[in-house]
């Protein structure tokens, strides 16, 4: 008996790096102080963004290899 509806999917590999408390501390203190004077009044998803990209760089360099694509 065929089986109905749709094919599974292969699992995506997702990028999930382990961020040290310093990486992360860092990463915010750097982000506030690209913008001192609006601080609380950034753009929540570019504020995030740049937090993660630093985090992500800092994952990198300490030897962390994201999944192939």
């Amino acid at each position: 008996m065929a089986k109905r509806g749709r094919p599974r999917s292969k699992p995506v590999k997702k990028w999930n790096p382990r961020y040290s408390k310093t990486a992360v501390r860092v990463a915010i203190q750097n982000a506030f102080m690209n913008h001192p004077d609006v601080a609380m009044m950034l753009n929540t998803n570019g504020f995030t963004k740049q937090i993660l990209q630093s985090c992500d760089d800092w994952a990198l360099k300490d030897g962390q290899t994201p999944p192939e694509q």
